[in-house]
């Protein structure tokens, strides 16, 4: 006996793909960021993305379209979390040291919590900043960060500070916390296998900020 030939498959209606459980963008968004914690950006796959997340693939590329959409808009998440976590640290009445102690150990834990930072920052905001799309981003990112570092020297001040360029100062933020983190073996190298991370992280986010506002010249003594 012969079978029922299978019935043709209805097309599904253009749009945007079913989701599972409501899941929009967002979550989309930070599935790919928890997946980065596993991955390096270049092995990331969509799959992998939808998987964690519980979806189709396809319901990342109605959203985003490719790959690069979602790493894109994975870095601007990380990004402005991180400004919105340190601003109310930064924008508040207390002593400048601490304001700075705690913008820079905010950015050494965002790269702590996210090995592959960097890297994404590198890729998906400042190679594209020739791109119009990529350079409005980096415009909205680079004065976001800027903003925070204004605050952190103008708002309330407890104590007068010396004229500087607040955009150098941002530069040399990002410089000096970018490493700490990939320079483990180092560590070990220069303070013995059994130091304790925590305790380093702490030594280091103080050293820089006796640093940032004292400088390295002994005071000369006011002769009696």
């Amino acid at each position: 006996m012969s079978s029922k030939p299978a019935k043709p498959r209805k097309p599904r209606a253009k749009g945007r793909p079913d989701a599972v459980d409501g899941v929009g963008p967002e979550a989309l968004v930070q599935a790919a960021i928890e997946e980065l914690k596993h991955s390096t950006p270049q092995a990331l796959t969509l799959a992998a993305v939808a998987q964690r997340a519980g979806v189709h693939p396809a319901l990342i590329r109605y959203y985003f379209g490719t790959k690069d959409g979602l790493l894109t808009a994975a870095t601007q998440q990380l990004v402005e979390g991180e400004h919105d976590t340190v601003r109310p640290s930064v924008q508040s009445n207390s002593p400048l040291g601490d304001k700075l102690s705690a913008r820079l150990r905010g950015m050494i834990e965002l790269i702590e919590a996210n090995p592959h930072f960097h890297r994404l920052v590198m890729d998906q905001i400042y190679q594209k900043s020739a791109e119009d799309k990529g350079k409005a981003l980096l415009g909205r990112v680079t004065s976001r960060g800027l903003q925070l570092t204004v605050s952190m020297l103008h708002d309330n001040p407890q104590a007068p500070i010396r004229a500087i360029d607040p955009r150098f100062l941002h530069i040399a933020l990002i410089g000096l916390t970018e490493f700490f983190t990939a320079a483990g073996p180092l560590l070990s190298e220069l303070f013995g296998d059994d130091a304790d991370p925590a305790e380093l992280k702490t030594r280091y986010v103080n050293f820089l900020t006796d640093l940032i506002l004292h400088g390295l010249e002994q005071p000369i003594a006011n002769p009696d």
